[in-house]
């Protein structure tokens, strides 16, 4: 509400792009590190064979180093930002809580998933602070970014639609 009556709607499109595009680019670095880097299409044949001499085995793959919780925790973050693209209804779950709290399991279902996406970036945040893997750092700035995504954008598409 107050965002609405301080902030210009270029503003608060400025604000939401930035956090929206912001949030994109540690989860493109995080899937970047995840899939496994493709060989040169045109290399020389001794870069070739040096190459395949050189990658790993799926055994060291596998090793701690490449942490499959941290995995997990970065799929559910990619769902969290894609909830949060325009035109997905994310405030569903969230026009219930201070009114009536839904009897129905539908409704239920519904509470719960949204506050899954909403507290999955912290959770992530706080397993990659703890817990050092390949995944830390773009896991810690897009939970930062996707939190504060979550928090600040009802507000920022309110100014936004509020054109004067």
């Amino acid at each position: 509400m107050f965002a609405v009556l301080v902030l210009d709607h270029r503003l608060a499109f400025l604000f939401l792009a930035v956090l929206n595009l912001g949030a994109a680019v540690p989860l493109a670095l995080g899937w970047a590190r995840v899939l496994p880097e493709e060989p040169l299409p045109f290399g020389n044949a001794d870069d070739s064979y040096a190459r395949i001499r050189n990658i790993p085995s799926p055994d060291e793959l596998r090793s701690k180093r490449r942490d499959p919780f941290a995995i997990v925790l970065l799929l559910c973050v990619t769902l969290s930002y894609a909830c949060q693209f325009p035109g997905v209804p994310s405030d569903l779950g969230f026009g219930s809580i201070p009114t009536v709290i839904p009897y129905n399991t539908g409704g239920w279902i519904e509470f719960a998933v949204i506050w899954f996406l909403v507290a999955i970036p912290g959770i992530a945040m706080a397993y990659s602070f703890l817990r050092p893997n390949f995944l830390r750092v773009p896991l810690i700035v897009a939970g930062f970014l996707l939190l504060l995504l979550w928090l600040l954008g009802g507000p920022l598409r309110e100014a936004l639609e509020t054109v004067s």
